[in-house]
């Protein structure tokens, strides 16, 4: 006896015609926009937006692995730094700027309080 799984997964693979599209999971969280913007340096910096709002993200590999360095349109809101094993809270300052240490592979950073997310990145 086959398993149904096999024969949807052999029938995928028999065909030239692409897979069907899979609707994204709703997360109740509005995606940000990347940005194409000029970037100069060793660095490697994100943008993204939502209606006016921006953030701007900046990957530096140091010695003791990634930094990541963020500013927000909006102050007075907290981010959360995600990735597949962990979560961090981060507070910006006055300015809007946040920091954190980070790990090679992938991330998104969210923004609960507006309800925005930039969707995973590889760091």
């Amino acid at each position: 006896m086959r398993d149904s799984l096999l024969d949807e997964l052999a029938d995928l693979f028999s065909t030239d015609a692409p897979p069907p599209v899979l609707a994204p999971r709703a997360t109740g969280l509005d995606p940000m926009a990347p940005v194409d913007e000029p970037v100069r340096g060793p660095s490697r910096q994100l943008v993204f937006h939502v209606g006016v709002g921006r953030m701007y993200l900046q990957l530096d590999a140091t010695p003791s692995g990634l930094h990541l360095t963020g500013v927000l349109d909006d102050k007075g809101v907290s981010v959360e730094v995600r990735s597949p094993s962990s979560t961090q809270a981060l507070r910006p300052d006055a300015e809007g700027w946040f920091r954190a240490d980070v790990r090679p592979g992938p991330l998104c950073v969210t923004v609960p309080e507006l309800g925005l997310t930039t969707g995973w990145f590889v760091a």
